[in-house]
């Protein structure tokens, strides 16, 4: 990395986009960024305020604004959160963008499990990850970008909310559907931001990185649980993986438009699946992460941190 670098980050509003920003700014004190967003006045005063901060105005679909937010920047990392349209055309644009102003690199708003082993339409918010790694490949091979895919799993802060049932802390639950051994693969917001400002200054990480907080089954959630809080949490089983495919299914069928009544039971769906696992890590890359356990993340909880 050079003491000058200057990334771009797309989605600059977003939660990740935010905790990447503070890495970054912690970690590479001589790092400039380039905040890009549809509506500046949401960005946080102390960030516009900020030396090294300069925030740039663009909707997604706004080729020209984007570019000059991407002018000069030695990568680009999307924050993208949002439907199709923006997930694949928006992204497409702005890697299109990206490569008007010979931005090196293009970190793709994943933070994923394995998408890619899924067929299309097996979950259906990775399809437009599967879309987007196809544009990158062919851009990449034609030598106009480099791609960088991050892979966390899923995000422990959700892995433990009532979004996705495995664990209900507030209840002291946990739910599962299979067997209750299938290793869930999970890493913190924080902690995968913080990964991301690593990868995002090393222009020697490219192509798929795999980063991992923990990897534990939900019977395994369940003796952790007990180990910070001193209590036996209940554990329910709901049903067989084919159980589970039948009522996701039927929810997404009636009713495809509201994503939060089905999306939390295609995620499990796929995180149960061993093809979705993360089987090549590479957090020894990174040295300076500590990432959270969940027995870690669990005590923070406790202690209301």
């Amino acid at each position: 990395m050079m003491p000058s670098s200057t990334i771009a980050i797309a989605g600059f509003t977003g939660k990740l986009a935010s905790l990447i920003t503070k890495s970054l700014l912690t970690r590479h004190p001589n790092v400039r960024i380039h905040g890009i967003c549809r509506t500046p006045s949401k960005v946080p005063a102390e960030y516009l305020s900020h030396p090294n901060i300069q925030v740039f105005g663009a909707d997604s679909q706004d080729s020209a604004a984007l570019r000059r937010g991407l002018s000069g920047a030695s990568t680009c990392i999307c924050c993208y959160l949002g439907d199709d349209k923006l997930m694949v055309e928006g992204q497409k644009i702005l890697i299109d963008a990206c490569i008007a102003e010979k931005v090196p690199r293009y970190i793709a708003s994943d933070w994923s499990l394995d998408f890619r082993r899924l067929e299309f339409g097996e979950h259906p918010r990775k399809d437009a990850m599967k879309h987007i790694q196809a544009y990158l490949e062919e851009k990449e091979g034609r030598g106009e970008i480099n791609r960088v895919h991050i892979l966390n799993g899923g995000f422990m802060d959700v892995v433990t909310s009532p979004f996705a049932p495995w664990m209900n802390l507030k209840e002291g639950v946990v739910r599962y559907w299979g067997t209750g051994d299938e290793k869930v693969d999970m890493t913190t917001y924080e902690d995968a931001a913080s990964f991301t400002a690593e990868i995002a200054v090393d222009d020697d990480s490219n192509g798929f990185i795999e980063v991992l907080g923990d990897s534990k089954s939900p019977k395994e959630m369940a003796e952790v649980y007990k180990k910070v809080y001193g209590v036996e949490p209940k554990v329910e089983r709901l049903g067989s993986w084919d159980d589970l495919h039948v009522k996701m299914t039927a929810i997404f069928n009636e009713n495809q438009s509201n994503m939060y009544s089905w999306i939390g039971l295609y995620y499990q769906y796929a995180m149960g699946k061993e093809k979705t696992r993360l089987w090549k890590v590479e957090n020894h890359r990174y040295p300076s992460v500590k990432p959270k356990t969940l027995e870690d993340f669990l005590a923070l909880k406790k202690n209301g941190t």
